[in-house]
């Protein structure tokens, strides 16, 4: 249930199920050693490097703290640089791509594929409606000269 409510990717750096291929972890985003509830709101989908790196970490009052990745404004913290790095906009931010780890090598490498698959997913995309739309001219140009030839 918990995997389905994260899109089946880690709800702190983003890799997908399919990525690593396996089943993600369940980190307590309040950590259990911290009194933190054993409840599906407490609950964060991530994948084991994320887990591994936030460990039990926990300070929710302070600017040092892991951002939630469904309670927090993640894009008013950190923002994707056209090298594939995150970057910290906030204290909280900084903090948060430096305790996960979020510019590790791995990471910057499948943000940059990924891109490059978008990329070329809307080109495939903008090629079928160049071609649907040279079809339907062509289309067009040989009923005019059905026309023509009819003499009408």
């Amino acid at each position: 249930m918990n995997a389905i409510r994260y899109g089946l990717r880690c709800g702190y750096c983003g890799v997908h199920e399919t990525d690593v291929s396996a089943a993600l972890t369940v980190d307590h985003f309040q950590p259990s050693s911290r009194a933190g509830p054993d409840t599906v709101d407490n609950w964060v989908y991530c994948c084991f490097a994320c887990n591994n790196a936030k460990g039990d970490y926990w300070l929710p009052d302070s600017p040092r703290r892991i951002l939630h990745p469904l309670r927090d404004p993640l894009g008013a913290h950190l923002v994707e640089q056209d090298n594939g790095r995150l970057r910290g906009l906030t204290e909280t931010g900084v903090f948060h791509l430096e305790i996960l780890r979020l510019n590790r090598p791995a990471l910057v490498a499948h943000r940059l594929e990924k891109r490059r698959r978008e990329r070329e997913a809307l080109r495939h995309t903008e090629i079928v409606q160049e071609l649907a739309d040279a079809y339907q001219e062509l289309h067009d140009l040989r009923q005019r000269l059905e026309q023509q030839l009819r003499g009408e």
